[in-house]
């Protein structure tokens, strides 16, 4: 009547394994939360790779031609010999440079190629490139318009980690109820009924108690059976009671550890909790900013690119007019892919971490369309949807040298 006393004493197992459900469903949710982040910073390195590729074939094919115009003017007579010699050597660096370029592009591409394949033990697979589609662009998104208190609010109601603490804290109450239930004494409370009834004709061989003589015929009626089955239902011979049973354990240590057990594991559930809030708010605030950053690093990146490539193409004319020289246009050759490189690096950058903010919000799946059940069940249905991205300018693909052949 006190210990285990109550339906919710005996179905808080159920709602702990109801719990324990949703914790895993959190799990994995969080766990393609994940999952997409990680291969999306992959592709954006992919992405990176292949610009930078193809910014140091612009370099070679630049550096090449300064070089044959120099032999040119070398065999006429109106080149020294030691700007031809220092045009050879950027043509040389720039050929490492491309090879460098080109095997990280095949290490990036072979990195994703693990993400997203089960296996890479066919041949095709491994040879086959892969060519990026999409460049991500300037456009802002509405999350980076949006204040830092919604974007908070919109992180707590949907980080799976804050889904999981809550259902962890809950559970901690339940063991906390159990615990405490655990501490009460245990009464019992019973009632019985019962009933008898003799029949049958005398026996011979009764005695008499007071003369201690075989009993004379017909002392005691004879009962019949019927009337014996009546007075099994009648209460002539009935015997009930009731009674309670109190038992109230000495110390208790057991009971009473488990109890200071669970309200400490609780009260740490609480702390948790409140130190995941805080840690969160801090990290959309930090990533509004690093967006903020990333987004005048790119402008800025870009701004340098256009500069630099117009004082190239001014050295270039300065140099058909006698007025500049090959060490100047070497450099200029020098200082635009520089920039180009830091343009690259900086929207690599500002891709991962504006991946990085539908992480930290947990709208990832949302925002690129993807529907929990497909990840379920690993059938899609409905295809992904990538906004803020455009569609990759058309170029020459870039010539990589088969595995092995380098």
């Amino acid at each position: 009547m006190l210990q285990g006393a109550g339906i919710w004493v005996n179905r808080r197992l159920i709602q702990e394994a109801i719990y324990d459900r949703r914790l895993s469903d959190s799990g994995f949710r969080q766990q393609i939360l994940y999952t997409v982040n990680q291969v999306e910073n992959i592709y954006w390195a992919v992405v990176g790779a292949y610009e930078d590729l193809q910014s140091k074939e612009q370099a070679l094919e630049q550096s090449t031609k300064v070089a044959s115009d120099d032999r040119k003017q070398l065999e006429i007579g109106t080149m020294a010999p030691l700007d031809v010699v220092t045009a050879d050597s950027a043509v040389a660096t720039d050929k490492q440079a491309l090879i460098t370029a080109q095997s990280n592009l095949e290490y990036q591409q072979l990195i994703l190629k693990q993400a997203i394949a089960r296996n890479l033990n066919d041949p095709a697979l491994t040879a086959a490139p892969i060519i990026p589609t999409d460049r991500v662009n300037l456009d802002p998104l509405p999350e980076e318009n949006q204040s830092v208190d919604d974007l908070v609010q919109i992180a707590f109601k949907q980080r799976p980690e804050l889904e999981q603490a809550v259902l962890s804290l809950k559970k901690d109450r339940i063991s906390i109820r159990g615990a405490r239930n655990g501490l009460l004494p245990i009464v019992d409370a019973y009632a019985f009924y019962g009933s008898s009834a003799l029949g049958g004709a005398q026996s011979p061989s009764l005695l008499n108690f007071k003369t201690g003589q075989p009993a004379t015929s017909g002392t005691y009626p004879t009962v019949t059976y019927g009337t014996t089955f009546q007075n099994l239902f009648n209460s002539s011979a009935s015997d009930k009671g009731v009674g309670f049973n109190v038992t109230i354990p000495l110390g208790n240590r057991v009971a009473q550890s488990l109890q200071s057990r669970a309200q400490l594991e609780y009260r740490q559930a609480q702390m948790r909790l409140e130190q995941l809030y805080t840690q969160i708010r801090m990290q959309i605030v930090n990533q509004k900013y690093a967006l903020v950053n990333d987004r005048a690093a790119v402008q800025a990146a870009e701004a340098a690119q256009v500069f630099n490539a117009q004082s190239l193409d001014a050295e270039q004319k300065k140099l058909k007019l006698g007025a500049s020289t090959t060490a100047l246009v070497l450099q200029q050759v020098r200082n635009l892919a520089t920039a180009e490189d830091n343009l690259t690096d900086a929207r690599v950058v500002y891709a991962r971490d504006r991946a990085e903010l539908f992480q930290l919000l947990a709208t990832t799946m949302q925002h690129y369309g993807i529907n929990m059940e497909d990840a379920t069940t690993g059938t899609v249905n409905v295809e992904p949807v990538v906004p803020g991205l455009e569609q990759a300018k058309p170029s020459k693909e870039p010539d990589l040298p088969a595995p092995g052949m380098r």
